[in-house]
């Protein structure tokens, strides 16, 4: 009876030590910011991205519906080797095509109801388009790492679990370009905030 009771302290004790540890092993910081810009239509749909993290990519599956003849969302960021699904929710056929260097591909016309996937295996930006309504666009940005985030209308963004360092950040934007270079530094278990100005 000693003897379990001992045994089972000593493994009690032990699970203790490796809760206490996990936080610390595991711990990340988490970058939160705004896209700056004189024009308001110019904050919404930006992607900000890292780079230079090491670890390994996680991979992901993005959805890009189509939806009253919109691509929904117009500005999707995913990390390399991730997979888009293309699902039409009109009641029309649909086209999803890209002849962009990145990634060329057709998935021909769908109807209702209907998807189709693509993986991404390079970094790079798609202009993803359809041959049925040529008003419709959205845009892939592939990037070579999982930490990137696409910013809302107000221009906020929020990329988090990031590894602690002092990382380069790179934006992509289909119609303005950033002031100045970027690069922020990372604590864990800290917030770090990140302006980003664009030119108008």
């Amino acid at each position: 009876m000693l003897k379990r009771t001992t045994t089972f302290i000593k493994a009690t004790l032990l699970m203790a030590g490796f809760g206490l540890m996990a936080p610390e092993a595991f711990c990340a910081g988490t970058i939160s910011g705004t896209v700056i810009s004189d024009l308001q239509r110019n904050k919404c749909d930006i992607v900000v991205y890292l780079k230079g993290v090491k670890g390994p990519v996680i991979h992901r599956n993005a959805v890009v519906e189509q939806h009253h003849m919109t691509f929904i969302p117009k500005v999707t960021t995913i990390p390399v080797g991730s997979s888009v699904v293309f699902t039409n929710h009109d009641k029309l056929y649909h086209n999803v095509f890209s002849e962009s260097e990145t990634k060329k591909f057709n998935l021909d016309t769908y109807e209702h109801g209907k998807q189709k996937k693509v993986t991404f295996d390079k970094v790079g930006t798609v202009s993803v388009l359809c041959k049925v309504h040529p008003e419709m666009a959205a845009w892939i940005v592939i990037t070579d790492n999982q930490y990137a985030a696409v910013s809302d209308k107000e221009g906020s963004f929020t990329i988090p679990n990031v590894p602690a360092g002092n990382y380069e950040v790179a934006v992509w934007s289909e119609k303005a370009k950033p002031q100045s270079a970027l690069r922020v530094t990372v604590e864990d278990g800290k917030t770090a905030r990140l302006d980003v100005r664009l030119g108008d």
